[in-house]
């Protein structure tokens, strides 16, 4: 699983959020908010990773809805490697900042 981990983790390079589930391309239901950079910490156990720190979004719709994450390899276009729905916060804030402060992987099956 460290294979897939560390292979994952260089790929997907690039966060975007949605206002509502993204689709089969991951390009439907965009927030207005730009695509951020993702820094990935280490690998450990069986291929486990997490944020080594936030991703900080500006420029959502004041107070609007934040549904999803996405995976790209690149700050526009690129390859789509999945949706993440998030929860507990799920709106940006009045200034149309969002931060998403925890994304874990973890390489265990059930």
């Amino acid at each position: 699983m460290q294979l897939a981990a560390n292979t994952l983790r260089g790929a997907a390079l690039y966060g975007q959020l949605h206002t509502s589930a993204a689709g089969a391309a991951g390009t439907s239901n965009l927030t207005t908010a730009a695509r951020q950079a993702i820094t990935w910490a280490a690998t450990s156990g069986l291929g486990n990773f997490g944020l080594a720190s936030p991703i900080n979004f500006t420029g959502g719709a004041a107070s609007g809805p934040v549904y999803s994450i996405t995976l790209w390899s690149a700050s526009t276009a690129g390859t789509f490697y999945g949706e993440l729905p998030l929860t507990g916060d799920t709106a940006f804030n009045a200034s149309g900042q969002y931060n998403v402060t925890a994304l874990d992987m973890t390489g265990t099956a059930t």
